[in-house]
């Protein structure tokens, strides 16, 4: 197996719209859960494709088989499937923490060095309670990420 074919797979920002329309339609009806994390970088090098992928690639590795990574504008996007609020916060400072330690305290990968750090902001939603939609989960997500 190549490295290609054994990377976590990461959506467009189309293809991750869908898979959360799908995931919120499916919880409306099932009375699930599900959460929606937001990440954004940001600072020297933040607009990097690089940078962007790298992010992308350490938190799908993260995450379950059964999560989504994608985009949502200019944020990475996640979509933790049957994953209640407790679990969230909890997943959220996961990443965060894997987020400082890769990309803050060094700088990233590829040589940028402590000088140009990153910042890597997080914000999340859950269904039902801070939405029923995703449009709603979307907008309470990008708010988290302002506080």
């Amino acid at each position: 197996m190549t490295e290609a074919e054994s990377a976590p797979r990461t959506f467009s920002e189309a293809e991750f719209r869908h898979l959360l329309t799908l995931e919120v339609l499916r919880c409306t009806r099932y009375q699930d859960f599900l959460s929606l994390c937001l990440i954004r970088a940001s600072g020297p090098g933040a607009e990097d494709a690089d940078l962007e992928s790298g992010i992308r690639r350490h938190v799908a590795d993260m995450l379950r088989a059964t999560d989504f990574v994608g985009s949502s504008g200019r944020d990475i996007a996640v979509l933790l499937v049957h994953t209640p609020e407790s679990d969230t916060s909890l997943i959220a400072d996961r990443i965060r923490d894997r987020m400082r330690k890769v990309f803050v305290a060094t700088g990233g990968p590829g040589g940028r060095g402590a000088g140009s750090s990153v910042d890597v902001r997080l914000g999340f939603a859950c269904f039902p309670t801070d939405g029923t939609s995703d449009d709603a989960l979307l907008a309470h997500a990008a708010a988290r990420l302002l506080e």
